[in-house]
């Protein structure tokens, strides 16, 4: 997936904004990043995602998985991973990017959502 699909599936959830961080493009829900582009020296290519931190570890210590940080994130003790979208498929990206959403929504918007969810299937 490139950045313009995985914005548009980002902004398919409720309460998510188009944004902007750090010049970069991103997507909020309820003013806080889901996910942003991140396309720095110490991360080219890269997408960042908001991840439960019990979560972030496991993905992290996998040396099998494209998952990775940087010193910028662990700085600031991020709860956030690292991926080129290119290195994952693309059902597996958009699972990632659905835990990202609702690890970062507001409760009420989640068990909204969620509660929908349950209801088509």
């Amino acid at each position: 997936m490139r950045w313009p699909e995985i914005e548009e599936f980002l902004l398919s959830f409720p309460d998510t904004v188009a944004a902007i961080s750090w010049g970069m493009p991103g997507v909020k829900t309820g003013g806080r990043l889901v996910a942003w582009w991140r396309d720095r020296q110490d991360s080219p290519g890269a997408l960042a995602f908001k991840v439960d931190p019990a979560e972030r570890e496991a993905l992290l210590r996998d040396p099998d998985l494209p998952y990775f940080t940087n010193d910028h994130l662990e700085r600031f003790d991020s709860p956030v991973v690292l991926v080129r979208p290119e290195e994952v498929d693309d059902d597996e990206l958009r699972e990632m990017l659905t835990e990202a959403w609702l690890v970062t929504a507001k409760p009420r918007v989640r068990r909204a959502w969620l509660e929908q969810s349950e209801g088509d299937r």
